[in-house]
């Protein structure tokens, strides 16, 4: 009986199996639903759809002040920063929306953006006390509110509905910040003494928002709507093979931050990804034809852009291991070299071979990030060797 209960709780195994049903369950739905819109929209609207969320994205990240992984690794060391976190986050967030709102009257976005730091700051709360039900309860709830909310506005109001259904569905998660509120006391002391590992939490957060949504930016203006939504359909279908990687790092943050290196798990993730990446290469000329005949460029940039999940996926254990020792600056000057190389490339490579030489850009740089998180663990372990 000790043997089997010893299999059953090897490294928190329920809690993965929990995590990894959820997030499959809920990223399965959110791919077939972004699919769906691509198909819906065409390539003009689907650009045009991820420029604004590209905008909301980062407007939101600015505002949660790094609080989601400040709030996984506290939370799972019991400081109870909460109530501070949520306000300092939601005050910021007030100001992001009206600043929204007056530069493109769009209220949809301006709702985005406070459902974001709601999910931001809750998802990550319940990911640090390892509450695992709730995670996937409050999961599964937004996608299915997400699908309703997003499509029937759409109907109702067009493409900006979209945007507005998307941003009320996070607002599922609000009793979890009620409660935070209710639980804790605002104590700005509590984030005083951590302020260099929250600060370069903020800083890494808009390193990866900007890395993540810049190039998006970027894409319009200089190519238009049309080859941004080949681009973003390759980076949603990109998403799907990530899924996995995504899952153990949403377990294995936690764990490292209590002090728990699952070094065989990360390496079986690796390994795994490798497959993924030979997947979606071969995959990407049947399926792209089949259910997107609209995006035909988007064939090259998937096949591109999924070689990247093997080195994003090595990013990902560096991540988990550096804010697991709260060593965030160390991940800020990865993240920053990701940025600046993702940048760069963008516009040479962009404007010499159009939608491929971006996508190639952000494989390059995804290397380059992890060229970097090498060099930084080998000086690291030099500098703590006897």
């Amino acid at each position: 009986m000790n043997s089997w209960d010893n299999i059953r709780n090897f490294s928190g195994l329920r809690g993965l199996t929990i995590i990894g049903t959820t997030d499959v369950i809920g990223n399965a739905i959110s791919a077939v639903f972004w699919l769906y819109l691509a198909s819906l929209l065409g390539t003009e609207n689907y650009g045009q759809l991820s420029y604004f969320l590209a905008i909301a994205g980062i407007a939101s990240t600015l505002s949660l002040t790094g609080a989601g992984n400040t709030l996984i690794v506290y939370t799972a060391k019991n400081v109870r920063l909460e109530s501070s976190v949520y306000f300092i986050s939601l005050v910021l967030a007030a100001v992001a929306m009206l600043i929204l709102f007056a530069i493109f009257s769009n209220y949809g976005i301006s709702a985005y953006v406070l459902g974001a730091i709601v999910f931001g700051l809750a998802g990550a709360e319940i990911l640090g006390k390892k509450l695992y039900k709730s995670y996937s309860k409050y999961l599964i709830a937004q996608r299915i509110l997400m699908i309703g909310l997003s499509v029937g506005f759409y109907h109702l109001i067009g493409l900006n509905g979209i945007i507005l259904g998307l941003g009320l569905a996070f607002l599922v998660y609000l009793p979890r910040i009620y409660v935070g509120f209710k639980e804790t006391k605002i104590d700005f002391s509590l984030l005083k003494e951590r302020a260099g590992f929250i600060t370069h939490n903020y800083i890494l957060n808009l390193s990866g928002a900007f890395s993540g949504q810049l190039d998006k930016l970027i894409i319009a203006p200089l190519l238009g709507f049309a080859i941004l939504g080949n681009y973003q359909l390759g980076i949603q279908l990109l998403s799907i093979l990530e899924m996995l990687p995504g899952i153990i790092f949403k377990f294995i943050l936690p764990q490292d931050a209590a002090g728990n290196s699952n070094k065989k798990l990360k390496k079986i993730t690796i390994l795994l990804s490798v497959g993924m990446a030979v997947l979606g290469i071969t995959l990407s000329p049947i399926v792209i034809p089949t259910f997107f005949p609209k995006f035909i460029d988007a064939i090259q940039v998937f096949q591109i852009v999924s070689l990247s999940i093997i080195p994003s996926t090595i990013n990902m254990t560096f991540v988990s291991k550096f804010l697991g020792m709260e060593k965030s600056k160390f991940v800020l000057i990865s993240s920053g070299t990701y940025l600046v190389t993702q940048v760069t490339l963008i516009l040479i490579l962009g404007d010499i071979y159009g939608i491929n030489g971006i996508a190639t850009a952000f494989v390059i740089s995804v290397c380059i990030q992890t060229i970097s998180f090498f060099i930084i663990d080998r000086i690291t372990q030099r500098k703590n060797s006897p």
